[in-house]
């Protein structure tokens, strides 16, 4: 059954989806998972913190992810301050030192369906026009996303495909062609989470790190376009 998908690029200078297992030097997811997605539709919509998981999750929402400019991942330190004991900041002493991971200039191309169709619209709506309720980052408030409509098509779904453009989960791969000057890369990220934002499930992803396109023998794909999407 075809599924009426949105298609926008998003991009900045910097980004940071911080991986689950790390604490004192917080590393960056390679790609935003699906839960980071989540929080970008509602912020476009205007669904509030506390809200957005109960109309836009895993189990009703659909998102493919296109890798449009080289992975590329840099260290710097970031200066944080502990506000909560202090009413001002010239009161503030206590100062922590934490090196971090960030996406440099990460840009990716979003296909995006949701079950609920008056949501559905609405952020088409807003894509569109280029308009958003809250201020839309990429992982971290401070980092700011641009974003750019592309279009809305049906995604045709496919039997069997020999390729395919986006990341990939590792059940969907039935065999995969290893070729020379391809950077290939698997992480596991989070792809549903509750209403108390603790995440529901871990899926394996594979992608190629420079943006080509994966090759060999992949199911649960949808043609959209020239494009060949898979959704995690």
């Amino acid at each position: 059954m075809s599924k009426k998908t949105l298609i926008f690029d998003i991009w900045g200078e910097f980004g940071h989806f911080k991986k689950f297992y790390t604490t004192s030097s917080p590393l960056t997811f390679s790609i935003p998972p699906p839960t980071a997605i989540y929080g970008i539709l509602g912020a476009i919509l205007g669904l509030s913190k506390n809200d957005y998981l109960k109309h836009i999750n895993g189990r009703n929402t659909k998102v493919a992810i296109q890798i449009l400019k080289p992975i590329k991942k840099t260290r710097m330190t970031l200066n944080l301050i502990d506000t909560k004991n202090s009413g001002s900041f010239n009161l503030i002493k206590s100062r922590t030192q934490i090196k971090t991971e960030f996406l440099k200039q990460p840009a990716y191309r979003l296909f995006i369906n949701i079950d609920n169709d008056d949501l559905f619209n609405q952020l088409i709506e807003k894509v569109q026009n280029k308009e958003c309720y809250y201020t839309v980052s990429l992982g971290l408030a401070n980092l700011l996303a641009n974003f750019s409509f592309i279009n809305v098509a049906n995604a045709e779904p496919l039997s069997i495909s020999n390729k395919v453009d986006t990341a990939i989960l590792s059940e969907n791969i039935e065999e995969i062609e290893i070729k020379e000057g391809k950077k290939y890369f698997k992480e596991k990220l989070p792809t549903d989470m509750n209403i108390n934002r603790e995440p529901l499930a871990y899926k394996d992803v594979v992608m190629e790190l420079v943006g080509n396109i994966l090759e060999g023998k992949f199911k649960n794909c949808y043609k959209v376009g020239d494009s060949i999407i898979s959704f995690l």
